[in-house]
């Protein structure tokens, strides 16, 4: 937002606001920033009698460039959510923008958990423009587009209120001028000519991209805007090259890999009736001392309530060749029949690459957090609860769920994630991360840098290329197939 003697401009996300401010600073020395992406009633009060300038742009086309310009730009708290930890695809993303607002429990979920990381005011603020409370008085059925015009630009009947459209810019912007008399107005026009358009993301026409179905949507959610605007949705049936959007997935490998399968959005139930009864009590006998031996609760600030047993795990994260600890040939036979559904539920075309117990103290939780790192967001992340009880709450994307023991589950771990145990007793979970081969690159088959040596109380051993397997044995990493076949591959 920006005030002069004059008027007042609201830059609207994705309207051209950033080439016009620009302009605007260079020429009107009475200008003042007020704050970034401000809305409306933010202005202060000294400022509220003047005339206020917006832009407008065709909501098919806005949601379009919303989306390019964010998966070029992927800081934006509000993509990162309604992608699903950027798992989700186009379509799909910008339907769960659209309907943000809705009383849908997935849009509450989004909303519940874009409450958790937006700011508390926009002090400082240079990207989405949104707080806390923007969300908790979200409850709309218009549009994602047409609940943010409206919030940035306040009551746009009003008669000191000029919206240009987009598709006009230059011309719709000073002819405002004119009629308030800016003086300013030969500058700004010769401005035009030496301004680039700021901020721009590339994309074919908007057109290109939407089905019937996407294209519909907006013109049911977006239609006060369409209509008071006159917009209408025009078809470009020319032959250019569409340009296409880049890969938002972490490692921007075109493998395939989707977290739960594509078949839900933050927790999938893989099977109900696992009996834990020998794993409990070999855990039972773990002295206190070896659950602190991983020294996860200090590596990571968000694990400091928990501890862990490793079983299969690498400090580095690796994708390839993963180590084995000690204590994982003490569970190898109760683990084995998990450890065998887990692959055939995925194909058999890979293996475990991380496995370990987390124990989650009572009273205790697991803040807010995503992961980041290239191996884990290529992995399907399984929880199997060894104990626990209904007070233990995992949530997910803004949705919560108690799993219960016996169960085994899918998590989308690339988005948002926390778990809370408010129960006195301790919560024991056995996570595993498969992960399918053809997510494993290049760089991942290379010998890994040295490795720190683990902690004395569960020293790793050597990693299972390191040890002695007959090229006809199964492969150590419970694929199923020969070792020859396998990691014991050329390659």
């Amino acid at each position: 937002m920006i005030a002069t003697d004059k008027f007042v401009f609201i830059h609207m996300h994705k309207t051209g606001g950033q080439s016009l401010g620009h302009i605007i600073e260079r020429c009107i020395p009475s200008m003042q920033h007020i704050g970034y992406h401000y809305p409306y009633h933010l202005l202060p009060e000294e400022f509220s009698a003047l005339p206020v300038i917006g832009t407008v742009r065709n909501p098919w086309d806005w949601y379009i460039s919303w989306y390019a310009f964010n998966t070029r730009n992927a800081g934006n708290p509000v993509f990162f959510i309604v992608s699903d930890g950027f798992q989700a695809d186009f379509k799909n993303t910008l339907t769960n923008l659209i309907n943000l607002g809705s009383d849908s429990e997935q849009s509450q979920n989004y909303r519940r958990a874009l409450i958790e990381v937006l700011p508390d005011s926009l002090d400082g603020n240079r990207g989405v423009g949104l707080t806390k409370d923007c969300i908790l008085g979200m409850d709309t059925r218009q549009g994602y587009y047409s609940w943010l015009f409206h919030r940035m630009h306040g009551d746009i009947n009003r008669s000191n209120v000029h919206i240009g459209r987009f598709e006009n810019l230059q011309e719709e912007f000073i002819s405002t001028l004119e009629t308030l008399e800016i003086e300013e107005i030969d500058a700004i026009k010769s401005r035009f000519d030496e301004t680039p358009r700021l901020n721009s993301s590339s994309h074919s026409h908007y057109s290109k991209y939407m089905d019937d179905e996407l294209r519909d949507l907006i013109a049911r959610k977006d239609s006060e805007l369409i209509e008071k605007y006159g917009y209408v949705f025009e078809a470009d049936d020319s032959d250019d090259k569409v340009v296409e959007f880049p890969n938002i997935q972490i490692g921007r490998k075109q493998d395939n890999f989707c977290k739960l399968s594509g078949k839900a959005t933050n927790f999938l139930l893989l099977k109900s009736d696992v009996d834990l009864d020998f794993i409990k009590r070999k855990l039972a006998k773990i002295p206190e001392r070896t659950w602190h031996g991983s020294g996860r609760e200090q590596t990571y600030d968000v694990h400091k309530q928990t501890q862990a047993l490793l079983l299969i795990h690498d400090a580095d994260f690796r994708h390839f060749n993963p180590s084995y600890h000690d204590l994982y040939k003490d569970f190898r036979k109760e683990l084995q029949p998990i450890f065998d559904f887990i692959n055939q539920y995925f194909g058999g075309d890979g293996y475990i690459v991380r496995a370990l117990f987390a124990r989650l103290a009572g009273h205790g939780k697991i803040d807010p957090h995503t992961d980041g790192l290239f191996s884990l967001l290529k992995c399907h992340r399984i929880h199997i609860p060894i104990i626990t009880n209904k007070q233990v709450v995992f949530s997910i994307g803004g949705e919560d769920r108690f799993l219960a023991e016996g169960e085994i589950w899918e998590i989308n771990n690339a988005t948002l994630h926390a778990v809370e145990n408010g129960s006195d007793l301790d919560r024991i979970h056995l996570i595993v991360d498969w992960v399918p081969n053809a997510t494993v690159r290049a760089e991942d088959r290379k010998p890994p840098a040295a490795a720190k040596p683990a902690a004395p109380a569960i020293s790793a051993t050597p990693s299972y290329n390191g040890r002695n397997v007959g090229r006809n044995e199964p492969c150590p990493c419970n694929s199923g197939k020969k070792f020859k076949q396998c990691h014991g591959a050329p390659h």
